[in-house]
């Protein structure tokens, strides 16, 4: 399905939702399960924004015991059950692991308590699982074992430690594009760089959407009696443009770094840092804020660093100092690790919900801890506009599912409009077909359907790139199949081949040559691509270097 908005304005939906990060991509896929005739369209890539910026963990709720919250864990381990359900083949088991020390609440007993509780209130955790994707249940270790799973780190007092069992998205923005091509597949619709400018209204009632291609400037009028604003940090700038009464919202800048060590291949780590920090709502009250080292793609990933945000939204980027107060932090923690910048190999960063009263001050920022959904009918707003404020990536799906429930209470659930099944493979070499396992661990049911773009190339030089196994096949796909039209669309979303570090030169050069060839582009067209893949890492070039 190659991108055209324009094909889409003749059609018919009964909702539109706006945003395509990973709550507007799993309530499309439950809307569309339904029955109702959805469209999803975003002003950036699938999974451009917030949703990309994640320490790829999805959460089981073990922090919510803290707050004594267990509605919030069972929801959340739903959630983790349903994103893993999902797609099996970008999921899979992690191991976490934190420090126990004395005899109060950060104690090994305490833990050992809450473990238990975990177990039990988490005890469907692997309904509907495959047995490779089963999650064990959590316990605690002493001294001995501490310190044979963190060989060199100083934990100087401990009294041993706390394991538990999450999952890791192997990678978290085709997890949101699986969602969306499931979606497609139950006959949802879906556009990218189409921005919804205003929510048409006509007395009191939605009628729909006016939206701007940002890649041509074409304007279009989208029908549908229902809208849901799930645009992330922009859902009150949508609102206020369109007149209707947005809830003021300050929010905070989440920062991540990703470095080429591996610290730790067993567990993603739990420490406390050096910041002060407090957690208001908290039942059992730390001073310090964790950071997490999670094991990914034979490095590391660490996070998170908060602080308010007053700039323009669309300014968003990581800078030098948001590298360096992490590396400091890092320091503090673990001298012995040595984390310079040149173990730096990639950064990112969103924007999340702050919770009211909150002065954005890096060591007191408080995230909000509900995602919000307003029903504006409901609060003398529009009939048919629901909102939602979003924040934690894995929430998505119990979230999605409380919106759905909203709008099929006034939409009727119909049977899914099944899009018919693809064509088998047609009959290739046997070299060819070999390749078949690689892109199954890639696209999962997706594979054949990519593996046919490979038989379908001319020739023998199916490879762009044999170091990174990438194969021009797999491009054609991306343009034809999932709106790739641009140079980090298929870096950073399609293959994440930017996304633990910067890409070889000669990688993205043949790559911007092969895009070129599919999408028309001339040199000019090509060479901006190319530098704007590498405006993408500029924050992670040393000060010498810089010009």
């Amino acid at each position: 399905m190659k991108r055209n908005p324009a094909e889409l304005v003749a059609q018919t939906f009964d909702v539109i939702v706006i945003g395509a990060g990973i709550y507007g991509a799993t309530l499309t896929l439950q809307l569309a399960e339904a029955g109702l005739r959805t469209l999803v369209i975003d002003q950036g890539d699938f999974c451009s924004a917030t949703s990309a910026n994640s320490l790829k963990i999805l959460h089981g709720g073990l922090r919510y015991l803290q707050h004594g919250n267990i509605r919030r864990m069972r929801e959340t381990i739903f959630s983790r059950r349903s994103l893993m359900r999902c797609a099996p083949h970008l999921t899979q088991p992690l191991a976490c692991l934190i420090p126990t020390y004395g005899h109060g609440l950060r104690s090994r007993a305490v833990m050992r308590i809450a473990s238990v509780l975990n177990n039990l209130i988490s005890a469907d955790r692997n309904l509907g699982l495959p047995p490779s994707h089963h999650l064990p249940g959590g316990r605690t270790v002493g001294p001995a074992a501490l310190a044979a799973a963190l060989p060199g780190l100083p934990v100087r007092g401990s009294s041993g430690g706390a394991i538990w069992y999450d999952a890791l998205a192997v990678q978290s923005e085709r997890l949101v594009l699986e969602h969306l091509l499931a979606a497609r597949e139950q006959g949802a619709s879906f556009c990218n760089y189409l921005r919804a400018d205003t929510i048409t209204v006509r007395d009191n009632r939605v009628t729909g959407i006016r939206a701007s291609d940002l890649l041509d400037g074409r304007s279009f009028d989208f029908s549908a009696p229902c809208v849901v604003n799930a645009a992330g940090p922009w859902f009150d700038d949508l609102l206020t443009r369109s007149g209707i009464h947005a809830p003021p919202t300050s929010w905070a800048k989440a920062v991540n770094l990703v470095v080429n060590k591996p610290l730790n291949e067993r567990y993603a780590l739990g420490i406390e840092g050096q910041a002060g920090y407090r957690d208001q709502d908290a039942l059992v009250k730390r001073d310090k804020r964790f950071f997490f080292f999670v094991p990914w793609r034979g490095g590391t990933m660490i996070g998170t660093t908060y602080q308010g945000w007053q700039g323009k939204k669309d300014d968003l980027r990581c800078d030098r100092a948001d590298i360096e107060a992490i590396l400091a932090e890092v320091h503090t923690m673990h001298p012995g690790w040595g984390l310079t910048w040149e173990d730096v190999s990639f950064c990112h960063c969103g924007l999340l919900p702050m919770a009211a009263g909150t002065d954005g001050h890096a060591d007191t920022v408080q995230l909000a801890k509900h995602s919000l959904i307003i029903d504006h009918g409901r609060k003398n707003g529009p009939e048919g506009l629901i909102s939602l404020r979003s924040i934690k990536y894995t929430t998505a799906p119990a979230e999605a599912a409380k919106v759905t429930r909203i709008i099929t209470s006034h939409l009727p659930r119909r049977k899914p409009q099944l899009s018919p099944r693809p064509a088998a493979v047609p009959a290739c070499s046997p070299e060819i077909a070999a390749l078949l396992p690689m892109l199954s661990r890639r696209y999962g049911r997706w594979a054949e359907r990519v593996l046919a773009y490979v038989a379908d190339e001319d020739g023998q030089d199916w490879w762009l790139s044999r170091k990174e196994e990438l194969l021009r096949g797999e491009v054609r796909y991306f343009i034809r199949e999932e709106m790739a039209v641009t140079l980090a669309d298929v870096l950073l979303r399609r293959t994440g081949l930017g996304t633990f570090r910067r890409p070889a030169a000669d990688l993205v050069t043949r790559l911007g040559e092969c895009m070129a060839t599919e999408l028309g582009w001339d040199a000019a067209r090509r060479e901006e691509e190319i530098r704007r893949v590498e405006r993408l890492y500029a924050p992670l070039t040393p000060v010498q270097e810089q010009p």
